[in-house]
């Protein structure tokens, strides 16, 4: 299954300040009592100095005063107040307010991490993970990340599943892999269905499950990730077994991601791996010469990328020369069935078809390629 991305490991400011203080995100529509506020600070308060320094960092409810705010949350983190101390850390992470400075960031991080705050744990890790303010050790990387998993925060449990998945300084795990990503993704963590359905889909840590893949694939899509509705187009297009096929939807949703990139990520650049799931969608649905169109024009979006590594070019293109040559000849491409991992067992935890409301049987009757409608590329 291609364009299965690995998950983003690393908060933004803003997603750190949002999820640190539930009170504030409480309070965004409510007027508040900053003088009662600062006298509570200048008391000493921990909770209040943190909350002051935040609005004044956000401008959220008070004058907006970067200097000042990042004073106060320092004050209520050297109170050992932990998410004062992740604030910190994400402030000098992010050159908020302060000087850019990732090694007081990995302090920081590591004081609050220290004390068991998941934030921290999983912030110390991506630091780790990329050498960044700390020495590079992708262990120490697994084992913060695995400490804020266990505590149940989602882009821990699916970062730490990545590294065992990975064998990428832990031991190699596909199957542990595959029930810390059950736990994300039954937390609506989007990535984590995508994995997880790329592990049912290829047979690894779990046995092959085109149903299971196809209804994680379905949530995961449900979200505004432009690759969700672009793996889940992939899917309905090219799944080895016939039955899943779907070729209208498959174009709906190849089209949505497409648009989503341009709204969501706000990017005028149009991946050509998207592209490449275009063509198969309409070749799957018939349109074989609008297809033949997309996989011509991902070819040249491919010869253009600069950046690419010599030896992943040239397999993508003999990938993307393949599904050509099969439009051209009015044929959809479909993925050969995945020899899957020996020994794989089943997730009993895993209630997806339940929830969905899918039955256990057969699926629906295989589908028959419609005739060309002229979609305009």
């Amino acid at each position: 299954m291609k364009n299965a991305r690995l998950p983003l490991i690393a908060f933004s400011l803003l997603a750190a300040i949002l999820v640190s203080s539930p009170l504030l995100l409480a309070q965004q529509t409510q007027r508040v009592d900053e003088k009662e506020l600062r006298t509570w600070a200048d008391r000493g308060d921990a909770n209040a100095q943190f909350e002051l320094g935040l609005r004044m960092i956000t401008g959220e409810g008070v004058k907006k005063n970067l200097e000042e705010g990042v004073k106060s949350v320092e004050k209520a983190a050297k109170q050992k107040h932990l998410r004062a101390q992740h604030i910190m850390g994400t402030l000098y992470e992010d050159g908020v307010g302060v000087k850019k400075d990732l090694t007081k960031a990995a302090e920081w991080y590591r004081i609050s991490a220290d004390l068991g705050f998941a934030l921290s744990q999983h912030s110390l890790a991506a630091l780790y993970e990329e050498g960044k303010g700390v020495k590079k050790d992708t262990a120490k990387a697994a084992e913060w990340f695995k400490k804020a998993a266990e505590q149940g925060n989602p882009p821990s449990q699916t970062a730490y599943a990545s590294k065992l998945e990975r064998g990428d300084g832990t031991a190699k795990s596909t199957a542990k892999a595959a029930l810390w990503y059950l736990k994300a993704a039954q937390q609506d963590f989007v990535p984590a269905m995508t994995r997880l359905a790329n592990l049912y889909y290829t047979g690894q840590g779990v046995p092959v499950d085109y149903r299971r893949a196809g209804a994680w694939y379905h949530r995961a899509a449900r979200s505004e990730d432009p690759w969700a509705s672009n793996n889940l187009a992939w899917f309905l297009a090219t799944c080895p077994e016939d039955n899943l096929h779907n070729g209208e939807n498959a174009v709906l949703l190849a089209r949505r991601a497409l648009k989503l990139v341009a709204e969501v990520v706000q990017s005028d650049e149009q991946p050509y791996e998207m592209i490449d799931t275009m063509a198969a969608a309409l070749a799957r649905n018939g349109e074989f010469k609008e297809a033949e169109l997309w996989q011509k024009r991902c070819i040249t979006m491919l010869n253009e990328d600069k950046d690419l590594p010599e030896e992943d070019r040239k397999k993508l293109q003999d990938e993307f020369s393949t599904r050509l040559n099969l439009y051209q000849k009015a044929t959809p491409f479909a993925e050969p069935d995945p020899k899957g991992e020996d020994g794989a067992e089943p997730l009993p935890q895993d209630t997806i078809l339940q929830d969905e409301g899918l039955p256990e049987g057969k699926p629906r009757k295989k589908t028959t390629p419609k005739s060309g409608r002229g979609t305009v590329v």
